[in-house]
């Protein structure tokens, strides 16, 4: 099998064994929080039921109590060995049969029961467009100038730049969508107010909703990419001014090639391949890493969701409903997935870009 084949084949595999131990890790840890949340059920809805029916013989409760105990146990199958329980509910998160909730829908907690597929489904591409578009922007004004900062590494633009990518990239991005929403909403008024709930496309039509969609985005989007563009020019600029360093673009330099081509013909192609992984990265952390800006900016993708999934209270602000643990399970192990897909892509992007990484098998059968 030719090496490049075998550099597939191999990242393949492991993508998808990683899934699944991901899936049994992620099982058994929720498997027994929610095997622990049924006995609290079960004990409190039999002490219940043995207060209700006023037994008068001790002996008589005792006795009802275990049975009962025995026979809700089973309709739980809390019965069942706790590995083979664990085994069942990764592979129903493996084929993404999740269930349903406990009394979470994506109105919110209503009491309500929803399928987990459909709720995730709903706050996730909010998460994936708001996100990914925000990295993609950053990444790509950060390759940009990068490539400029690079050529003139020293300079006051360069010291400039570095200071303040340096600056934003050292706030925390809900803190910066704080002050922000202070600034634009408090004092200025030119954003309106924070609010979980889109009006609906039969209300406003598609144009009015798309128009009230990319309002609402407009300063998490400006958050994002202002606070995280520092960190990525700088990335960017030092993987440029290295490449540059290098003997063969002296040499360029020194048969008089034109500078742009240089830069775009010769350090570009050399720096694609790191460039294009932390890019890849970028996107896929954000994903995982801004989800606490949702909850500032009550913007209803998947940080939102598990924010009323983990804790919600009640009406009177007294206490909170129990936390939906088969959604937040699923919720990590759709994450977990989309990241691992990443991965996987920006490996193969990056076996493309760099040959030299699908012949490292071969390498190590020369060196035996």
């Amino acid at each position: 099998m030719p090496a490049s084949w075998k550099y597939f084949v191999v990242r393949t595999l492991n993508m998808f064994l990683a899934i699944i131990i991901i899936a049994m890790i992620i099982s058994a840890f929720f498997t027994m929080l929610e095997a622990e949340d049924k006995e609290e059920a079960i004990e409190r809805q039999v002490m219940y039921e043995i207060e209700y029916t006023h037994f008068e013989d001790p002996d008589l409760a005792h006795e009802y109590r275990e049975e009962r105990i025995k026979e809700l146990r089973k309709e739980n199958d809390l019965d069942e060995p706790k590995i083979k329980r664990i085994f069942d509910n990764a592979v129903d998160m493996i084929t993404f049969n999740f269930g349903r909730t406990k009394r979470f829908t994506i109105a919110g907690r209503d009491g309500g029961t929803q399928q987990i597929n459909e709720i995730i489904m709903h706050y996730l591409p909010n998460t994936i467009i708001l996100f990914t578009t925000g990295a993609a922007i950053y990444s790509a004004l950060a390759v940009i100038l990068g490539l400029k900062v690079a050529q003139k590494a020293g300079s006051k633009l360069d010291r400039a730049l570095t200071l303040f990518g340096a600056s934003l990239s050292s706030m925390p991005i809900w803190w910066a969508g704080m002050i922000f929403l202070l600034i634009f909403t408090g004092i200025l008024g030119w954003y309106p107010r924070p609010r979980p709930i889109f009006p609906s496309v039969e209300t406003l039509g598609y144009m009015g909703y798309l128009r009230e969609y990319l309002i609402k985005m407009s300063l998490p989007l400006f958050t994002v990419v202002l606070v995280q563009f520092g960190g990525r020019l700088w990335i960017s600029r030092n993987i440029v001014i290295k490449v540059l360093e290098d003997d063969y673009i002296m040499a360029a330099r020194a048969k008089g090639l034109p500078e742009k081509r240089v830069i775009y013909g010769h350090a570009l192609k050399t720096a694609a391949p790191p460039i294009t992984t932390t890019a890849g990265l970028a996107i896929l952390t954000s994903l995982g890493g801004f989800l606490i800006t949702e909850v500032v900016f009550a913007w209803p993708g998947i940080g939102y969701m598990l924010r009323s999934a983990l804790y919600e209270p009640t009406a009177l602000g007294a206490t909170g409903y129990p936390f939906e643990d088969q959604l937040i399970a699923a919720t990590t192990f759709v994450l977990v997935v989309i990241s691992l897909i990443g991965l996987y892509i920006i490996d193969v992007i990056y076996g493309i870009l760099d040959p030299r990484v699908k012949i490292g098998s071969e390498f190590s059968k020369e060196g035996k």
